[in-house]
């Protein structure tokens, strides 16, 4: 799609976190809510600008409750991730808890993060691979047999599948 250049999702992003973390900001879920919203405006933009909005309609669109159950499992995991290591830091060894580069007096992210930062990546890249596949339907498979009410249909119908290929 035109419209949905990678510049115009990031900024849709992080306004949709300051949009609700703002009013939110005195609340403990305050981050989780706005985290959750930039998430969800970024998959979906992106989503929309592989598929266009056939992702919501046309003969290859997923159910939106289908779409709708992969984002909601996708937002679990994306607060549990940003929340573990809140409670979880505490009790990890110290080469996992210990910033990176503090022995040299340089302060970076800890392994922790590191591999919470990796788990987010390849949860939006495994949401977004999993709502834009396209639905597809085996014509084969979903078509019906017909019921044969004749007795000479019916004897042919036996008589084809008794026969070797």
């Amino acid at each position: 799609m035109r419209y949905f250049q990678r510049k115009i999702i990031l900024f849709a992003a992080t306004f949709a976190f300051a949009l609700v973390y703002s009013p939110l900001r005195q609340f403990s879920f305050g981050v989780d809510a706005a985290i959750c919203a930039s998430f969800t405006v970024f998959i979906f933009g992106n989503a929309i600008r592989k598929r266009g909005f056939g992702l919501f309609s046309g003969e290859h669109a997923k159910p939106i409750t289908e779409l709708l159950l992969i984002h909601v499992f996708s937002l679990a995991a994306l607060v549990t991730l940003v929340r573990m290591g809140i409670y979880i830091t505490p009790i990890l060894p110290y080469w996992l808890s210990t910033p990176i580069g503090a022995d040299q007096g340089v302060i970076g992210p800890d392994g922790f993060q590191v591999l919470q930062t990796i788990a987010l990546f390849v949860l939006g890249i495994v949401e977004l691979r999993l709502l834009t596949a396209k639905n597809t339907k085996e014509s084969g498979a979903t078509t019906r047999r017909m019921t044969l009410w004749s007795k000479p249909d019916l004897e042919g119908e036996r008589m084809s599948s008794l026969r070797l290929p």
